[in-house]
């Protein structure tokens, strides 16, 4: 367990996005992407995705910084914060309270958009999703850099969290202004059809640990949760969980839901004093998932135990026993029996944004706020954005995102001509501070703050529209 925390956080710290829905694009009128935020947005024309090209979403990230995880060594190399140079003092002043590490990946199998009748766009998607979050307490990180340095050692780990799903998905989505009832307002809608294949959930809400040299004990309030195929669950000869492991052979279609987008924008109309001013609010991933309760394996802990006789055990991993997967047998976990289906929500997030363009359309500037209600936490943003687009088929943008415990800038560069094949390409999160990353003789730029990173690229064939805007 401690190796795959280790391993995980150096993931993390190297994260490189693939993303094909850039918040930096929210306010660029010829985007082809921008429905996924808004539903009632709608581009300059119709378009079909590129075959296998048309939409990668690969996210990672994570609010540890670089230089909280590796720390400059005495011969001159760089080293992991376990490292006897490293003082427990200097590696936890560098630790927040609160920390994530979190993974998301999307594919677009199909993904297209067209306009019906005079004012009316359609949008149609299929593809998958897989999401992993986590929330990682400050005690949990002095718990792996100290360990049982003294005796007894004490520990009070609370909100440690894991969690994972994978989804598909088939999204139908329609936009209509109407300008006959109010000048300006726009609405649009999206319905999602998901299939999934599993979802695995644990939440320490509490876990009290004393570690002494003969005796361990812990008190533990937990709970988890196993739903759907691929995952198998071993228990110890107490009845406790021990193990969580990928199980190919009972893989398949583990639970059924469905979700909406919700979206609405209105512009001010020409003769005032801001023509052209336009607000727009929206919520995404509204929904949930059902999994019957023959496949759902729940499970929960709030007992004291106490563990004796341990031998060999060692904090850096080379004795006969992992230290931390004895902790983390600790939470005690035992099964219960599923009495009704289990549900699952999506993790929503809410928009609101306001743009105002100025000389003759070609230029505007905008400010948006989202808020992702995940499964531990709510991760709120804030983004200032410039676009400049001197003819209809290309655009320039500029993004500054802060409030999601960083700052950092964002840009775009879009191609979307009337006919033919349009082109993205550009980064919402684009560190501004970094450090050197010491390997094999080698000196690598890394993030020094925040550990997120992404590049945002995907390919669109135009098939030419009739957006009334122009």
């Amino acid at each position: 367990m401690k190796r795959f925390v280790i391993s995980a956080i150096l993931l993390m710290s190297a994260a490189v996005l693939a993303n094909s829905q850039t918040r930096t694009s929210y306010f660029v009128r010829n985007s082809t992407q921008s429905h996924n935020f808004n539903a009632a947005f709608v581009p300059d024309q119709g378009y079909v995705g590129f075959p296998l090209l048309s939409g990668f979403d690969i996210n990672m990230g994570s609010n540890l910084g670089t230089k909280a995880i590796l720390y400059p060594l005495d011969n001159g190399k760089t080293g992991l914060f376990l490292n006897n140079q490293v003082s427990s003092e200097q590696f936890l002043q560098n630790i927040r309270k609160n920390n994530y590490l979190d993974m998301h990946f999307g594919y677009e199998l199909i993904n297209a958009g067209w306009f019906t009748g005079k004012d009316s766009f359609w949008t149609l998607s299929i593809g998958a999703k897989a999401d992993v979050e986590t929330s990682l307490p400050r005690e949990f990180f002095r718990l792996l850099k100290d360990g049982m340095y003294a005796n007894p050692s004490t520990y009070c780990i609370e909100n440690f969290g894991f969690g994972a799903g994978v989804y598909g998905q088939i999204a139908l989505g329609y936009s209509r202004g109407l300008d006959n009832l109010v000048e300006g307002l726009r609405v649009g809608g999206k319905v999602k059809f998901l299939v999934s294949m599993a979802d695995v959930e644990m939440n320490v809400e509490k876990l009290d640990l004393t570690l002494g040299s003969d005796r361990w004990s812990a008190v533990s309030r937990a709970t988890a949760s196993v739903m759907g195929g691929g995952v198998a669950v071993g228990y110890d000869d107490d009845g406790y969980l021990n193990s969580i492991n990928f199980d190919p052979s009972t893989l398949g279609v583990g639970g059924f839901g469905a979700a909406f987008d919700l979206g609405v924008e209105y512009v001010l109309s020409e003769d005032t004093p801001v023509d052209g001013m336009r607000f727009s609010l929206s919520v995404t991933d509204l929904g949930f998932i059902s999994y019957n309760k023959n496949r759902a394996t729940v499970l929960s802990s709030n007992e004291e135990i106490a563990f004796e006789g341990f031998d060999g055990i060692s904090i850096d991993g080379t004795g006969t026993s992992d230290f931390m997967d004895e902790i983390m047998n600790m939470a005690a976990l035992k099964n219960e029996a599923a009495d009704k289906n289990q549900v699952r929500r999506l993790a929503a997030t809410l928009y609101a944004g306001v743009d105002y363009p100025f000389l003759d359309d070609k230029m505007n500037v905008g400010l948006l706020y989202s808020a992702r209600f995940g499964r531990f936490y709510t991760e709120n943003e804030l983004t200032l954005a410039w676009n400049y687009s001197p003819v209809r088929s290309f655009n320039i943008a500029l993004s500054y995102s802060l409030l999601k415990t960083h700052s950092t800038m964002g840009w775009l560069i879009t191609f979307v001509p009337k006919r033919g094949i349009g082109v993205f390409l550009g980064s919402d999160y684009t560190p501004l501070n970094y450090t050197a990353f010491q390997f094999d003789g080698f000196k690598l730029p890394v993030p020094a703050r925040e550990c997120i990173f992404d590049v945002n690229f995907g390919l669109t064939i135009s098939l030419g529209g009739s957006n009334r805007r122009y």
